[in-house]
């Protein structure tokens, strides 16, 4: 493979399609869904925005920087078997730099903020505020002086406020204004966003110990209590849905339902078995995003194009991330055996 298919590979797998379109993508047609159901004019070239915003902070500045961090502290190097979580495995893999990915994360910061200030300028100060805490959230999760991600807790706080602004924004933008009703469906979405986050980290708990400084997340404090954490929090996403569906939008029905079958998928779940645990993780990347995507396409029919899409790009994406990830484990095998 030449260089430059090499490089464009790796930015393809930095931006980590599935986890965007769960997080950012998801939480941003949901809120447009919800404010069309209120009876808001949807902009499309709002959405669009949205969107383009949305990805560009999480995909390349969010994971950008996280990918730089855990690769210097020694958490993505770590030779344990691991699929979806330890990065995008670009570095280990051979197909980006660390100079690489701070050129990348930087361009996505400039370029998230062009469109962030255009958006603004045409639909509202009320956006500015969403969009300085999603730049500032998507740095601070894992530089200092916050540096959440390797704090217990701290790194579901910052990244609760993320999604909740992903879909109250995107409410915001089409309707000016943030309701009792969207904050409620955006906790819920929030939360169960987190819920698949501390699964994301069962697999990492030994590595990010072992990584200098220690990630301390919340999985590796608690170890194997850890899935109890895990449901625990998606539990009060899913009865944060249902209240949603009761007074906000029966539509919502759909959100709990997904947030639910998470959930039934999450129960008796061994933190020790990396299939299970990969398996597990993805088929509750695809209940949540699935259950928040039917809501928004309930609330708005012209949203369930973004059902469709996602449906188009999971399953490359999740090909692609396997091959890497394989092929970063054997460079991880071959570094440690070399040490």
């Amino acid at each position: 493979m030449s260089g430059l298919r090499r490089a464009l590979l790796g930015v393809y797998l930095e931006l980590r399609i599935v986890p965007v379109l769960m997080w950012s993508f998801t939480a941003i047609t949901l809120g447009t869904g919800l404010a069309a159901a209120s009876g808001a004019s949807i902009s499309v070239v709002g959405y669009l925005a949205a969107v383009a915003v949305g990805a560009l902070l999480q995909g390349l500045v969010a994971h950008g920087v996280n990918e730089v961090v855990d690769w210097d502290s020694g958490t993505d190097r770590d030779p344990s078997p691991r699929t979806i979580s330890g990065g995008s495995k670009v570095v280990a893999a051979g197909l980006l730099g660390r100079r690489g990915l701070v050129w990348l994360a930087a361009g996505g910061a400039v370029a998230a903020t062009v469109v962030g200030l255009l958006a603004v300028a045409r639909f509202g100060a009320i956006l500015l505020p969403f969009g300085i805490v999603g730049l500032v959230g998507a740095v601070v999760y894992t530089l200092p002086p916050l540096r959440a991600a390797y704090r217990p807790v701290a790194g579901e706080g910052v990244a609760f406020v993320c999604i909740w602004g992903c879909v109250a924004g995107a409410y915001a933008l089409q309707t000016g204004a943030v309701t009792v009703g969207a904050s409620i469906v955006a906790a819920a979405y929030a939360l169960a966003c987190l819920s698949m986050l501390a699964l994301h980290h069962l697999l990492d708990r030994e590595p990010d110990l072992r990584a200098t400084p220690p990630k301390r997340t919340t999985p590796a404090i608690l170890g194997r209590r850890a899935t109890d954490y895990a449901l625990g929090i998606g539990a009060l996403a899913l009865v944060l849905a249902i209240v949603g569906a009761v007074v906000v939008e029966p539509a919502l029905a759909a959100l709990a339902i997904g947030i639910g079958l998470g959930l039934v998928l999450q129960w008796r779940l061994n933190p020790d078995d990396p299939g299970q645990v990969t398996k597990v993780e993805l088929g509750v990347i695809l209940a949540t995003m699935g259950g928040g995507l039917a809501a928004a396409g309930l609330l708005w029919p012209p949203l369930w194009f973004a059902a469709v899409a996602a449906a188009i790009l999971v399953p490359p994406d999740v090909l692609l991330a396997a091959r890497a990830a394989q092929s970063a484990h054997v460079a991880n095998l071959a570094r440690a055996g070399r040490g």
